[in-house]
């Protein structure tokens, strides 16, 4: 026996399906014994495909026998530019183009509600940072050789920061600078050098910041230092939606000659202050411990010496267990008057600095040679410096520190040059110097590049020929060395 009324419809109910919402289209949304049927268009599906979590392929035991499904797009959703093969991952409009610059034809990236193009790259995002004064903060408007993989936190401020006259946003996106820094131009450096030799290219994010402090110890907690650690934050942003990992490549300290104020100790400590403040304040946001890198300061036409000129070279060997690099002393460079570079310049100087970034993360050590002991040997004074490779007085004399290669005596009764300099024949790391007058039982300071007059020539005061025997051309052809540092040393 049956049930009727379980297997008949009631005439006195409303039918078992009908329409509810219709559109041009078709029927939106109907209804049927199941309840209510929603008619989706595929931008909605895809959306909230986009939203659902991910499974992780490593948990999946069907992961490597189901092909992915990939949307593509038109790429006429990009604009005008030669691109193909678009594709959507996430938040991000992922494609195939040809675009400016020396990278050639490879994957970009561009989030899906706007923002500038960048290169679609693997493993970390790099932060290529610095601090300092005004100097370091120079540029050259324009993109560079690699302009899609060079960035800037997106708060258009681009590489060179905000001076230290307002608190930097937080941000989470990425854009193009559109400046070339000092910071911009170690990226290009490095980019060509990955390119040179068929490496992978990273992308990079490069900032500076700088603000008018007078002394080191203000630096180490102004807002130039309180912007770059919101620098270090829009990294981990920036990489947290990129689903990467982020990481400090190097920290700039460009401020020696912006320190009036401090005496040879307080400016050393100072600088050691500033690196304590950041690898303590960078370890609280996850980021290992930072490089250092730094140019050894020469000064100016007329500004030779000072306290700040000389702490440097103590820096160099004593630096409270810092991973701080000395990359090049200033006398390699031609500056104007304030000692700022031109735009060549910076490319100079970055190749440098990019040099030692490169072989310090390769393991291998960078030092600059550095004169440590002076002592008499009969009418000589002997020199040994603590140098990588062996010495080399350059016989061009490029800076024309002439026949004394840039060393000179300083005694209680004025100077006393250097007539003669030549390689010890059983140390090549060690110099022997004939002044050009006797100088014995006297107390005697040897000088290396440091306090010499003022020139009128427009070049520094301040000059060297002593070198390691390293060498590189550059992407720009420029051959790099590593010439001695400055110092100020007492003869024994």
């Amino acid at each position: 026996m049956t049930n009727d009324r379980e297997t008949q419809p009631d005439a006195n109910l409303p039918p078992q399906t009908g329409t509810i919402l219709r559109a041009a289209n078709g029927d939106v949304i109907r209804y049927d014994a199941s309840g209510l049927v929603l008619k989706l268009s595929n931008a909605v599906i895809e959306d909230i495909n986009n939203r659902l979590p991910k499974p992780d392929p490593s948990t999946s035991s069907r992961a490597s026998s189901i092909p992915s499904e990939q949307a593509y797009y038109n790429a006429e959703i990009l604009g005008d530019i030669d691109a193909w093969n678009v594709r959507r991952d996430g938040e991000w409009y992922v494609f195939s183009a040809r675009l400016p610059g020396q990278q050639g034809t490879r994957d970009f990236r561009r989030n899906v509600n706007g923002g500038d193009i960048f290169a679609d790259t693997t493993g970390a995002l790099f932060g290529l940072f610095s601090i300092g004064g005004a100097r370091r903060a120079a540029a050259t408007p324009g993109p560079g050789t690699f302009p899609y993989h060079v960035l800037a936190p997106s708060d258009d401020i681009g590489a060179v920061g905000v001076a230290g006259v307002e608190v930097a946003g937080i941000v989470k996106g990425l854009q193009q600078v559109p400046e070339q820094t000092r910071d911009a131009c170690i990226a290009q450096s490095l980019l060509h050098q990955c390119f040179d030799t068929h490496r992978s290219l990273p992308t990079f994010v490069a900032r500076c910041e700088t603000d008018t402090s007078v002394t080191v110890q203000e630096l180490a907690s102004g807002q130039a230092y309180k912007n770059l650690l919101i620098a270090a934050q829009n990294l981990q942003n920036a990489a947290q939606s990129l689903d990467r990992p982020a990481r400090i490549l190097s920290i700039g300290i460009d401020y020696v000659l912006e320190d009036v104020l401090s005496d040879h100790d307080s400016y050393r400590d100072g600088v050691i202050e500033l690196m304590n403040n950041l690898e303590t304040d960078l370890a609280k946001m996850g980021f290992a411990r930072p490089l250092f890198v730094t140019t050894f300061d020469c000064g100016t036409q007329e500004i030779s010496d000072g306290p700040a000129l000389r702490a440097q070279w103590e820096l160099a060997w004593n630096n409270a267990d810092h991973d701080l690099l000395f990359s090049a002393p200033g006398y390699m460079f031609p500056l104007d008057d304030t000692a700022r570079p031109d735009p060549s310049t910076r490319l100079h100087m970055a190749d440098m600095d990019a040099a030692a970034i490169e072989t310090y993360l390769e393991g291998k050590p960078w030092t600059c040679p550095i004169f440590y002991l002076a002592e008499r040997q009969e009418d000589k004074i002997r020199v040994t410096a603590g140098s990588i490779g062996d010495l080399v007085i350059d016989q061009d004399d490029p800076f024309s520190a002439g026949a004394g290669a840039g060393f000179r005596l300083q005694t209680e009764q004025g100077y006393v040059g250097i007539s003669h300099v030549a390689l010890c024949s059983e140390d090549p790391k060690c110099l022997l110097l004939t002044p050009e007058a006797d100088v014995k039982d006297q107390p005697v300071t040897l000088l290396y590049a440091l306090g010499a007059p003022p020139t009128t020539d427009g070049t520094l005061a301040n000059r060297g020929a002593i070198r390691d025997d390293w060498q590189r051309i550059s992407h720009s052809n420029r051959p790099l060395h590593r010439w001695a540092l400055p110092c100020a040393l007492p003869v024994h």
